[in-house]
């Protein structure tokens, strides 16, 4: 799941060589958004803005398989070191 959260939040390239966006910016990701916004439009402050609020979803991903790895850790018995 975490890979697949990451992956999702990474997958630049698929979306801007297939759809560029997509229709009306369907299948626009904050990573082409970012990319839109700083190297197209020039507006590098706000393409930052972007990327960097990226970083709490994924932070929140992350923990989240954490956690459950952890969860299903102990209830399989292993030890908790």
């Amino acid at each position: 799941m975490t890979f697949s959260v990451l992956f999702t939040f990474t997958d630049f390239q698929l979306i801007k060589v297939l759809t560029n966006g997509g229709p009306a910016g369907a299948t626009e990701l904050m990573a082409t958004m970012s990319y839109n916004t700083a190297i197209l439009g020039g507006r590098i402050g706000e393409g930052a803005a972007i990327s960097t609020a990226m970083v709490p979803f994924l932070l929140a991903a992350i923990l989240v398989s954490w956690f459950g790895l952890q969860r299903r850790k102990w209830q399989q018995g292993a030890d908790n070191d």
